[in-house]
């Protein structure tokens, strides 16, 4: 186990949820032109854009449209489903109410709502919710797995409020003052703070998993524990790749695969998460999620393959905190 430094850099996993999808995605991209300000050409004829290799794809549903984005410079493809249907499944499927161990979002390269059943999906529940996944025809597929969703909670650096043991997502600022911000679950399921001698500022868990703690140690410097310095807070994009970083893991490197995903662990239901191939473990929660210096999240949870994260961006908003300036 990692011991934890003086100056505090990054915390580890949380709960699983969703992210919410939508056209503020900001990721620096390599392109010729803003696949966004392509995707706004077309109103609502598109499917939505995922990266390839790093490189922007922009989902139309025409080959007239494939042929205006490949003029504009932008790499395009013919799908067959608007973001606009794609959306409207995963609200319905929502509205269905939180199924255990079940969680379903958007997969944006390959046009589809991924729908991920468990061992321990309540056979009942699943059956309802595939029943209605079928009626969808191709707009959605089902994936399998073994065992079941855990809300990482056992203690980038670590946090301790003498009981358990999480992570430290990002050191952030408001009106001065120095704060942490990690994950809401480590607070409810932990048994509160204070969190390395700081006081929890405010908490959303469930639907939503932030925590912002107050930073006692005196310092914080806008980087993680592996020297990368966070610049921006930014959306994850399908397709991008991405590094965690926790008190039990360490550095880990994986893919986003799903985004505005919803979820239920251990009783629990959160939204707007992201989903990633990176592995990650119990410790871990609240840890970072960054690509280069961008601030993706904040680790929810995950099942030994998949590790989930709460947007910072959204947590950033909620809280009205900001990246430390150095």
């Amino acid at each position: 186990m990692r011991t934890t430094r003086a100056r505090i850099g990054v915390l580890g996993v949380a709960t699983l949820g969703a992210l919410t999808l939508g056209v503020s995605i900001t990721p620096a991209v390599s392109a010729a032109a803003d696949p966004l300000a392509v995707l706004s050409s077309f109103g609502a004829a598109t499917g939505g854009y995922h990266l390839e290799a790093g490189k922007p794809v922009v989902n139309v549903l025409t080959e007239a449209d494939a042929a205006k984005a490949k003029s504009s410079g932008v790499t395009a493809k013919v799908v067959r489903h608007s973001l606009g249907d794609l959306t409207a499944a995963k609200q319905q499927l929502d509205a269905l109410g939180s199924v255990p161990n079940a969680g379903w979002g958007l997969d944006i390269a390959r046009n589809q709502v991924v729908v991920d059943v468990y061992d321990a999906t309540p056979a009942a529940q699943r059956d309802r919710l595939l029943e209605t996944v079928r009626q969808y025809g191709d707009l959605a597929r089902v994936e399998r797995h073994p065992g079941a969703m855990s809300l990482f909670i056992k203690g980038g650096d670590e946090i301790s409020n003498g009981r358990g043991l999480c992570s430290n997502g990002f050191n952030v600022e408001k009106d001065g003052q120095k704060l942490l911000l990690s994950a809401g679950h480590c607070e409810v399921l932990g048994g509160g703070g204070p969190w390395n001698g700081g006081a929890t500022v405010g908490f959303k868990f469930p639907d939503e998993d932030n925590m912002l703690v107050e930073n006692a140690s005196g310092e914080g410097p806008s980087e993680v524990t592996d020297g990368t310095k966070i610049t921006e807070f930014a959306d994850a994009v399908v397709g991008e790749q991405m590094k965690r970083d926790g008190r039990t893991s360490g550095v880990t490197s994986g893919e986003v695969t799903k985004v505005d995903y919803t979820f239920e662990a251990e009783g629990y239901t959160v939204y707007h998460e992201f989903c990633t191939t990176a592995t990650s473990a119990g410790g871990d929660s609240g840890g970072p999620a960054y690509d280069g210096g961008k601030g993706l999240g904040t680790l929810s949870g995950g099942d030994g393959s998949t590790s989930c994260f709460f947007p910072a961006t959204l947590s950033a908003q909620r809280y009205g905190v900001t990246l430390p300036q150095s």
